[in-house]
């Protein structure tokens, strides 16, 4: 069956038939691609922010654990849990972005 959407007289496609079906065949390569693209973007953020949210649970019980040892140093356990967060929040942050 031939990839042509006009049909012609002849057994043998003529030169548009030919151009047509090329860049018919080109549209879809360029949409696979994309796709495949956009495929690896995804993997990308998705391993990023799962890996940045098991570091962060191992931050907020390494500050649970400090907390319950130094409770006099609570307050700069806390504001270091939370700055190691928010570094961890930009890095998947960038990722999402394409950085």
């Amino acid at each position: 069956m031939s990839n042509s959407l006009v049909p012609s007289g002849s057994l043998l496609p003529s030169r548009l038939d030919r151009q047509i079906s090329r860049a018919l065949e080109q549209i879809d390569a360029n949409q696979l691609i994309a796709m495949h693209r956009d495929q690896a973007r995804l993997d990308r953020v998705a391993g990023t922010a799962e890996r940045g949210m098991m570091r962060a649970a191992q931050l907020g019980a390494l500050e649970a654990a400090l907390v319950q040892t130094v409770p006099n140093a609570a307050g700069y356990v806390h504001l270091a849990a939370v700055g190691g967060a928010l570094g961890i929040a930009g890095v998947i942050h960038d990722a999402s972005r394409g950085l």
